[in-house]
């Protein structure tokens, strides 16, 4: 991966299953934006829009992430990237946060941004559409998925934003190794109903009757929950020791794909593959 961007200093780089992700978000623009007051627009215009769409919602998690990384350096802890990939985006940082309220300020840092982002947005698309009973057009649909965003970040599945929320409420309770133990339980848990949520809509619909059952966001649903399922065991076992920022011999440092939300590292190469 290389470096787009450097925005504040910090290295920006897109991972290769980001392409996913922006194929995604565009085909759901592009059909989002057929209708309403654009809907006598060209071809052309519709998959413009479509595109800028992806692009700002992709710039969107870009500023999530840099609030996390900026609130990083306010503690002391040194930010090697961030990474956009296919289930969002990652800021790694090198280190664990020193203390409980660190934890909480680094991760609640991302959410907030957010939410701001989604006021903005929406209220610019308020202005725009003063006779719509919500934000609607193109920028208020870019609030709610601001809105969106930030209460996916919040589920209390480690490693993501709730998930380390959690933990540094349990940190402050009985110490932070059994605190990460217990979030990524939690974390897989949340995995678990996921999974088990987007079985059954892929399969009750064969037995109420219908031909076809299931659906693209079923599968999608199941994908994110297997995803959370493996990146909690994985970010649990990178950050389950007893003292921060201290790592024996034997330690990984880290896992070979981005992990959601913010993600701690040892070496300076270690997405330099």
């Amino acid at each position: 991966m290389r470096t787009l961007l450097r925005p504040f200093g910090i290295d920006l780089q897109i991972h290769p299953s980001w392409i996913i992700s922006l194929v995604v978000l565009t085909y759901a623009g592009y059909r989002e934006f057929g209708g309403g007051t654009i809907e006598h627009r060209s071809q052309a215009t519709r998959l413009l829009l479509a595109v800028a769409f992806g692009v700002l919602i992709a710039t969107c998690i870009v500023i999530h992430e840099l609030s996390h990384s900026l609130f990083a350096r306010a503690y002391g802890l040194p930010v090697q990237r961030i990474t956009l990939f296919a289930f969002g985006g990652v800021s790694q940082i090198q280190g664990e946060a020193p203390t409980p309220s660190a934890e909480f300020a680094i991760a609640v840092a991302g959410p907030l941004a957010s939410v701001v982002l989604a006021t903005i947005l929406g209220g610019v698309g308020r202005l725009l559409h003063p006779h719509f009973a919500e934000p609607n057009g193109f920028w208020g649909e870019l609030g709610w998925i601001n809105v969106l965003l930030a209460m996916f970040n919040l589920i209390p599945a480690f490693p993501m934003d709730g998930g380390r929320l959690l933990r540094s409420g349990l940190w402050v309770l009985g110490g932070r190794a059994r605190a990460t133990r217990w979030a990524v339980l939690v974390g897989r848990s949340f995995a678990v109903l996921a999974m088990s949520g987007g079985g059954a809509l892929l399969i009750v619909p064969l037995f109420q009757g219908s031909k076809s059952g299931g659906s693209l966001g079923a599968l999608w649903i199941i994908l994110i929950g297997l995803f959370i399922f493996n990146a909690a065991g994985a970010a649990g076992r990178l950050e389950g020791g007893e003292r921060p920022n201290q790592h024996g011999d034997d330690q990984t440092d880290g896992p070979s794909i981005p992990l959601p939300g913010v993600q701690t590292t040892t070496r300076e190469d270690v997405y330099d593959r």
